[in-house]
């Protein structure tokens, strides 16, 4: 049966190292190397998403806060997931009901980067900063305030961004006014719900292929990036959905990102959060901000990282174009 050779396959491959993030990927790469299929759709809450077997038919339904946890959450429902990381991914990868309401809250339709950025300029502004770590396959965010004392932390969720966003939104003195600024802004998820959009997936070799169709019309075809986000925001550059001056700043990003130009056969999202397991364990403190792109640096030294979706994406560009001996601390030789 698919769905038995499928959980075969996501148990050889699948590594808890690479967090949620990477996880899922892995996961969704074995869905489509088996002939299944990946879809997402925006709600006014967030994300649908499905996957679907070698005939087409469906297999496992989940809601996230935006794409890729939404991925996450169908996946777990399709039952592919091995039992000794099933319960883990579900806890530090996906999230409730009452938080997905309250990111909702924020802006809605599955965007998170613009609620995260507002949250990280806000803490700056104060005086205080922004710092995450790995916790068990997820992220945690937390809040400082100019004094050091913690303001808010996130549970563990399924990326940086998503954590700081969490955060955020079960914070009452940081959503509200979060809420306040976006109220009536332009929403590229509304307007891709409005005109009946599905987002389509293929993951190979560790990048991603995505497609914007309605019906049989396409808007943008099998636009390729280094994560499920970054590919889906790429294919809405494509489809001509996003204004222009947030589509070039993303292009030149995107076209300087090192990363880029060495696939590493392995997604975004499971190289930075490898790099961040090792950061947390050596004891690291990594501040991230809002300062143009979205900046991921150590903490009391001078190494930072540029991404503009996610931390992750601002670590792995840290490694590559940094000095590795300083930024993964490396322990010292054994006698062999």
């Amino acid at each position: 049966m698919y769905r038995d050779e499928l959980a075969e396959r996501v148990a050889r491959r699948i590594n808890p190292r690479e967090g949620a993030c990477g996880t899922c990927h892995a996961i969704a790469e074995e869905v489509c190397a088996t002939g299944g299929s990946i879809l997402a759709y925006e709600r006014p809450s967030g994300i649908l998403a499905r996957i679907t077997d070698d005939r087409g038919e469906v297999i496992g339904e989940g809601f996230g806060i935006v794409w890729s946890p939404a991925v996450l959450a169908a996946e777990l429902d399709a039952g592919i997931v091995p039992s000794d990381i099933e319960d883990r991914l579900r806890r530090d990868g996906t999230s409730t009901q009452d938080v997905v309401e309250k990111v909702a809250a924020l802006f809605g339709y599955g965007r998170v980067v613009t609620p995260a950025v507002l949250a990280l300029n806000m803490v700056k502004e104060r005086g205080g900063r922004t710092l995450i770590r790995r916790e068990g396959l997820g992220v945690v965010a937390t809040f400082f305030d100019s004094k050091g004392d913690a303001i808010a932390s996130s549970p563990p969720s399924y990326c940086p961004t998503c954590a700081v966003t969490i955060a955020a939104a079960i914070t009452p003195e940081i959503a509200d006014p979060i809420k306040k600024t976006l109220e009536g802004k332009p929403n590229t998820g509304r307007k891709k719900l409005e005109l009946g959009l599905e987002n389509r997936y293929e993951i190979e070799h560790g990048h991603v292929r995505v497609t914007l169709a309605r019906g049989e019309e396409v808007l943008a075809s099998r636009v390729l990036g280094c994560c499920m986000a970054y590919a889906t925001v790429k294919a809405e550059i494509v489809a001509g959905l996003v204004p222009q001056a947030s589509a070039e700043q993303f292009k030149l990003y995107c076209n300087l990102c090192p990363f880029k130009h060495c696939w590493m056969d392995k997604s975004m999202g499971a190289t930075g959060n490898i790099i961040l397991q090792r950061l947390t364990e050596i004891g690291a403190e990594i501040e991230v901000s809002a300062e143009g792109y979205i900046v991921a640096r150590i903490a009391g030294e001078e190494i930072e990282g540029r991404g503009t979706l996610c931390s992750l994406s601002a670590l792995t560009n840290m490694l590559l174009r940094e000095d590795a001996e300083r930024i993964l601390k490396p322990s010292a030789a054994r006698r062999w």
